[in-house]
């Protein structure tokens, strides 16, 4: 953390700079809703139209069968499949849904005057970064890469549980990601095994399943102009992406991998999140360990200039500098008296974070943490929906991996800037 001075027009250019960058990068941010819906008051009184969903209410929450005009309505659709796209429509007309990963596709509108339809369209993508149709091939070529699979891991034909392949780093010649092992759990759809690479260069097995299983699925994302095959180890509370691509027809583990669970920001290209798990909220003194699971996530992008991913890092800053940024003193305003502040720090995606622990009479240090986004002027919780200004349990760290570690420079009350570690 270092903090320095500067003049008042290098400060009034920098000020101006960093809240342009701000604004451009938060104002694509996913509006993702809060905790509460928004329909309209009830009023029996009220002229209510009907919604037909064409039969798939059940595929929607917080759905009603009739508004009254001018109602403002969130539902949320939840029946999200892997590999598809989908376009939602109220009436002929089409909806601008975003998408949520606690939620699922949000969808809003205001209620006309007239009985409307919801209608769902659906198309099947197949997983597949080049676009075809059939993750296997086209029909008439031989698939040499899962004979030699069978034949270089001595499975059998049916333990290739899971099998895709395709052009994954688009040289023009295919590669394939398979899981071997047993049948998928029923209940956590989850397959016990290896998963494992093969390209005309080489067969081999990538990891070993650690839990639970792997599940019965391998995913895809898309960060710059790198296409990153992702499995899920998964187990009972928390899961752990191993995240691959492809080059020379060798596979390669991303620097974020194993990292917690990796999902693609869908309102935002080039952008993901990482859910880490840790257990944090407490060091229990009758056991000397820290107790307690906390799930938060941690936020990254591609620098097209850089071509390399980053993390947005929390630079350290002091309790002056938020008041500067958000208009209140939040560090006086929500830690309590008595407790002690660990950390106070600004990401580049405008989230201020602010640690503190509080000290029981019997030596247990219990560790808490706020998040306000500057862009939606509100606090959010672990997940980035919108709550209240209650704490959240746990210690939110300034970066999740310190060698992706982005950390902006952030301007402060006296002609102060602060810079990352």
């Amino acid at each position: 953390m270092k903090c320095v001075k500067k003049s008042g027009l290098w400060k009034f250019f920098c000020l101006l700079s960093i809240i342009l960058s701000c604004c451009g990068i938060l104002s694509g941010c996913s509006g993702t809703a809060g905790n509460s819906e928004i329909h309209e008051e009830d009023d029996d009184e009220a002229v209510k139209y009907n919604v037909d969903y064409c039969g798939a209410e059940d595929q929607f929450e917080h759905a009603r069968d009739s508004y009254k005009a001018g109602a403002k309505v969130t539902i949320y659709y939840v029946a999200v499949g892997t590999d598809t796209d989908y376009t939602f429509y109220l009436d002929d007309e089409i909806l601008n849904a975003e998408y949520s990963e606690e939620k699922g596709y949000i969808i809003k509108f205001t209620m006309p005057d007239h009985d409307v339809t919801i209608r769902v369209e659906s198309v099947n993508t197949m997983t597949d970064p080049a676009g075809q149709t059939d993750p296997a091939g086209p029909a008439d070529q031989a698939d040499e890469l899962r004979e030699m699979l069978i034949n270089e891991s001595g499975c059998a034909e049916n333990e290739v549980i899971c099998y895709i392949r395709d052009d994954i780093d688009g040289d023009g010649t295919d590669e394939a990601f398979a899981i071997i092992g047993d049948e998928p759990d029923e209940d956590f759809n989850a397959v016990y095994g290896s998963a494992w690479f093969v390209s005309e260069r080489e067969c081999e097995k990538l990891f070993d399943s650690s839990g639970i299983g792997i599940r019965n699925e391998i995913r895809f994302m898309t960060i710059g102009d790198t296409n990153y095959v992702i499995f899920d180890d998964q187990f009972i509370s928390e899961n752990y992406s191993w995240v691959y691509y492809v080059s020379d027809k060798q596979a390669f583990e991303a620097p974020f991998s194993c990292m917690g669970s990796v999902w693609p920001d869908e309102s935002q290209p080039d952008r993901f999140t990482i859910t880490d798990s840790s257990y944090d909220m407490c060091m229990d003194s009758s056991i000397s360990a820290m107790i307690g699971h906390t799930w938060k996530k941690y936020y990254f992008f591609y620098d097209k200039e850089e071509d390399r991913i980053h993390e947005y890092a929390g630079t350290s800053v002091d309790a002056a500098t938020v008041e500067y940024w958000c208009g209140r003193d939040l560090v006086s305003e929500m830690v309590p008296d008595g407790d002690t502040i660990d950390s106070v720090f600004m990401r580049g995606n405008g989230l201020i974070v602010i640690n503190y622990e509080h000290n029981d009479d019997d030596g247990s240090i219990y560790y808490y943490h706020f998040i306000y986004n500057m862009e939606k002027e509100s606090f959010v919780d672990d997940r980035g929906l919108e709550t209240g200004e209650d704490p959240l349990n746990g210690i939110y760290l300034s970066c999740l991996i310190p060698g992706l570690a982005s950390y902006p420079e952030v301007p402060g009350p006296g002609d102060i800037v602060w810079y990352g570690d």
